[in-house]
């Protein structure tokens, strides 16, 4: 699963980050290891996990071959492989008891079976689900990125045993030019109503921030929304719970981050 890059912390959550998520790949500027990087340095108080990459097979459970090779074909199979094998990595720390925020670049949440955009390529969220399910069958999923995650949902679309929450999406009611910060915490809040699971993910993305695209959270929100999922975790499914780095672009994501896993702890 991982090696253990312990520095002897007793902190709760673990971090899953490998320093060749630095590496650089042809992709949009504002996706760089910056993204990464200095966050990783913030959390030094952490226990970080090294990863390793999903294999073809862990990979194939979600995406078509035709996609698969569309990726190798682009130069961006390692770094995507490597993501998603850090979504696993923090999936099954969870399963364990063990609370994990996964540092990983690319994203994942605009990469459907067989195909991708928004600088995602594989769907590491999907990929770390499926790799799992034997142990964990009824799935939470909480996207609290900016943006619609509309490959996640399309892959899970028949699934009943899957439940997706996108709070605050732009999507084409335009409900997110209505909402603040209070309306936003309420629907993190009610994701949890009304559905049984056995482990919850959550998609993180930080470009809600009030710097960012989105224009609404503060940091200090991001660790009221880490609380709220912890405690709708501990309440739901013995507080199984794992988080993965999806968007969020402004220089203060390591303070959004370090402000969420506060919460998330």
């Amino acid at each position: 699963m991982a090696k253990d890059q312990s520095s002897g912390c007793e902190n709760t959550v673990k971090i899953v980050y490998s320093r060749e998520m630095e590496r650089r790949y042809p992709t949009n500027p504002v996706e760089n290891a910056d993204r990464v990087a200095l966050p990783a340095a913030m959390l030094g108080e952490f226990q970080f996990i090294e990863p390793l990459a999903a294999s073809l097979e862990d990979i194939a459970r979600v995406h078509g071959i035709g996609h698969i090779e569309r990726v190798k074909s682009s130069g961006l199979y390692d770094a995507a492989a490597l993501a998603a094998g850090g979504a696993i990595c923090a999936a099954e720390l969870s399963l364990e008891g063990e609370p994990a925020f996964a540092l990983i670049r690319p994203p994942g949440h605009h990469a459907s079976a067989n195909r991708a955009w928004g600088m995602c390529y594989f769907n590491n969220m999907a990929i770390a689900v499926q790799k799992i399910r034997p142990k964990a069958k009824r799935v939470l999923i909480i996207d609290i990125d900016l943006h619609f995650g509309d490959g996640t949902v399309s892959i899970f679309r028949a699934d009943s045993n899957v439940k997706i929450v996108n709070p605050w999406s732009v999507d084409e009611s335009f409900e997110y030019l209505r909402m603040d910060q209070s309306r936003y915490l309420a629907q993190v809040k009610e994701a949890f109503l009304g559905f049984d699971c056995d482990i919850v993910g959550v998609s993180a993305g930080f470009d809600t921030y009030l710097e960012d695209w989105g224009g609404l959270l503060k940091i200090e929100d991001y660790k009221e929304i880490g609380r709220a999922i912890r405690e709708g975790a501990e309440e739901k499914c013995r507080g199984r719970r794992f988080a993965l780095l999806e968007g969020g672009y402004h220089p203060d994501l390591g303070w959004c981050i370090k402000s969420f896993i506060e919460g998330f702890r």
